[in-house]
């Protein structure tokens, strides 16, 4: 027992110094602000906008309505969203997403080197795992994902790889496999519900691996419930998998895999780094393709030696087969960077191509180069000398290696990274006005690179999303009868009372995607798209009637919740059966079904917030009602936030100019802001008459401002010939401003 308890102590410090081996690799983090990287900004959009919707009460967000220039994006309907989760709960409890973020990145880091660790010292040892831990964490592609490409996601990815290999391994090789059975599935689950493209690497790398395993034990049965077990992730993940495969045809990932992966691919010549210290950037600043160190070729080139030692030798060596797997693993992964392997890329282009780059490789290599420097370690202690020869000291030798390779791991890796200070204020992270100016900078849609979430509907060219209609006219006014009561408004959706003399289309400010409906005095009715933006649109028949808008579920998100649902109770159910041996598994399984049960609920409803602005029924000349506002006091900023709800009456010519102004008791304006409505990206020349706009105002208030109660007036205005002319209001006021009643400033 004694000896029991001082391995795990053992095991434990090791534990720990592969934790702290992770701080060099974290110091970029320590500056202050956010760093340039190709992606990075566009994930802590992502992380505040779920946290916002966390706020709304809204759990899994599959859209993001403020995304898109205010027109919607279903980033999580076809995007993994686990690794968003930490930052999102982060920024929920108030820091500012840009640290939420980086915390993320950290985590990322420190999971990856303990999964590595755990997985490689079930093979050789705590030695060989902290090695292998030191290697995985400063493989240049791992530091380049998170400080480079600003790939979140896959850099929180390289968590589960080894997660999956040790669980597997555990399962083929121990009296009571099932638990690992358990742990691999959701270890799978994880890396599926984080990112789909690596988990796409791992399918074949793990069916390989357990038939090797299935091969050394003899437990050929136990394949079928390995089987299993990723029938049970695949069931887990459905929620997600299911309407992706259904739904991606309405969008731009409809467009299919190409072959770009040509143009990323180098001549087996250009594989290996020319320079003693890792180059990311070139000097231009473009990310290069990405290439091995000259540590990685010589951890392989040891590495080999060690693998015909092993099998050559007459010296014990455990896990030989696991050894020369991932030896192997590493040279195939390296084998398909190379334009070699167009053989097999041009015959798989319908699976490869959706890879886009394939670097992406790089994470098996990465897993297969760091297990096998654990393994190198390992022959060092492992070693025993043939009878005669004079013994080493013992464990001098893999104390050497773990310096050494430690010390050339963060001297060849970390020096060159290019790390440019991105500022990014909290403020600016949370709201989507930054995220839509550097859209219409790029020419995208959606902070993405590709428009792969832009619906095919939309007829207008993603570079002009934002900017005002060419060749707009003005059209026939919609009944000065007609009014439009705003009834509520929830986080994706909202309802009205429209009473109309005619039929009308009825619009949102929002794409047209699947999982949108509408209900017309509680009836179902069908929604299209309208016009080159592809709104979300119902027909109206005359008279009086209460329209509800709600972006909900379809056929394939409710087969696969409810496959999730079924998978995940399931696998409670095994694990709490098989808690009886491991007391983890029933804690994990209780966390895991409260969870799935949780998003359950909310997807149908429960916990999910509305509001219900405050009414209003002004029209400004023929052109909008002003049918709603909402007020909200940012007291950390001094600032007040308006959400102006227009109504468009007809289409326009003309972009006016919305406008609010604050009032103090005498009258005088003491704030306001002035622009073109949704923060300068839908010109009043791109809507539609029908559709209900949502335009939000951030007013800076005066420092000292006394408080009491404040007069808000608000309006469309024309700048023409160096005048302004006020859209007349009715009811009339003597200035053409709209009275939104007040509000009181503590």
């Amino acid at each position: 027992m004694a000896l029991i308890k001082m391995k795990r102590l053992r095991e434990w410090r090791y534990a720990i110094a592969a934790l702290l081996a992770v701080i060099p690799a974290l110091w970029p983090l320590f500056r202050a602000g956010f760093f340039v990287s190709d992606d990075g900004r566009f994930h802590i959009y992502r992380v505040a906008a779920l946290a916002e919707a966390w706020s709304q009460g809204v759990l899994h967000p599959r859209l993001f309505p403020d995304f898109g220039f205010g027109y919607g994006q279903a980033v999580l309907n076809f995007y993994s969203p686990l690794s968003y989760w930490p930052g999102a709960l982060l920024a929920l409890l108030g820091m500012s997403p840009t640290t939420a973020v980086e915390i993320t990145i950290a985590l990322g880091f420190a999971l990856a080197a303990l999964a590595m660790f755990g997985y490689v010292q079930s093979l050789w040892g705590p030695r060989a795992g902290l090695a292998a831990a030191v290697v995985y964490t400063y493989f240049p592609y791992h530091l380049a994902d998170a400080y480079v490409r600003g790939a979140m996601p896959e850099h929180f990815a390289f968590i589960f790889p080894p997660l999956i290999l040790w669980a597997f391994t555990w399962a083929m090789r121990n009296p009571r496999g099932a638990s690992g059975l358990l742990w691999a599935s959701l270890a799978w689950a994880g890396l599926v519900l984080t990112h789909n493209l690596t988990a796409l690497l791992m399918a074949p790398v793990s069916a390989i691996y357990l038939a090797l395993l299935a091969i050394e034990t003899g437990h050929w049965r136990r394949l079928g419930a390995a089987f299993g077990s990723l029938l049970l992730a695949v069931g887990m993940t459905a929620a997600y998998w299911l309407p992706v495969l259904a739904e991606s045809k309405s969008v731009g990932l409809a467009l299919g895999p190409s072959r770009g992966y040509e143009n990323h691919l180098l001549p087996p010549t250009d594989l290996l780094a020319r320079t003693f210290f890792y180059v990311y950037r070139n000097t231009e600043g473009f990310a290069l393709t990405y290439r091995l160190s000259w540590l990685t070729m010589g951890l392989l080139l040891i590495a080999g030696g060690v693998a015909f030692w092993a099998w050559r030798s007459r010296s014990e060596f455990r896990n030989k087969i696991a050894l020369l797997f991932h030896f192997l693993l590493a040279l195939s992964a390296i084998f398909m960077l190379s334009t070699t392997s167009l053989f097999l890329w041009h015959p798989l282009t319908p699976i490869l191509g959706h890879l886009q780059y394939p670097w992406r490789f790089l994470i098996l290599a990465a897993l297969g180069v760091a297990v096998v420097a654990g393994g190198v370690v390992a022959s060092l202690e492992q070693h025993t000398p043939q009878s005669g020869a004079r013994p080493r000291p013992p464990l001098s030798k893999p104390k050497w290696a773990l310096f050494l390779l430690f010390s050339l791991a963060i001297f060849v890796s970390m020096p060159k990274l290019p790390l440019e200070p991105l500022p990014l204020p909290e403020a600016e992270a949370r709201r989507p006005e930054r995220m839509w100016r550097e859209d219409a900078e790029a020419g995208q849609v959606g902070a993405t690179w590709t428009a792969e979430f832009l619906p095919l509907a939309v007829r207008e060219q993603r570079w002009a999303l934002g900017r005002p209609r060419e060749g707009a006219k003005d059209g026939p006014s919609l009944p000065h009868s007609l009014t439009v009561r705003l009834n509520e408004v929830r986080y994706l959706g909202l309802a009205a009372t429209v009473e109309t003399p005619i039929p009308i289309s009825l619009r949102l400010h929002q794409f047209h995607l699947p999982g949108w409906q509408a209900r017309i005095d509680d009836k179902p009715a069908t929604t299209y798209p309208s016009g080159e933006m592809a709104l979300v649109t119902v027909d109206v028949p005359p008279g009086q009637h209460k329209v509800a808008f709600h972006f909900g579920r379809t056929p394939a998100r409710a087969v696969g919740a409810s496959l999730s649902l079924a998978a995940a109770l399931l696998w409670c159910l095994w694990a709490w059966r098989e808690g009886r041996h491991e007391r983890r598994l029933r804690v994990t399984a209780v966390i895991l079904a409260a969870l799935v049960l949780t998003l359950t609920l909310n997807s149908l409803g429960l916990g999910q917030k509305t509001r219900a602005p405050q009414p209003l029924q002004s029209r400004l000349d023929d052109a909008a009602l002003l049918i709603g506002r909402e007020t909200r006091l940012v007291r950390e900023e001094n600032m007040l936030e308006v959400t102006l709800y227009w109504f468009a009456l007809r289409e326009m010519a003309v972009n006016y100019t919305a406008f609010v102004h604050v009032l103090a008791p005498d009258g005088k304006v003491v704030a306001q802001h002035d622009s073109t409505p949704v923060g300068g990206f839908t010109p009043t020349t791109r809507w539609l008459p029908g559709e209900i706009i949502a335009d939000t105002h951030r007013l800076l208030l005066p420092e000292g401002l006394a408080p009491g109660q404040y007069g808000l007036r608000a309006g469309l205005y024309e700048f023409s010939n160096d005048q302004f002319r006020n859209l007349t209001t009715d009811p009339a006021t003597p200035d053409n401003r709209v009275d939104l009643g007040s509000i009181e400033i503590p």
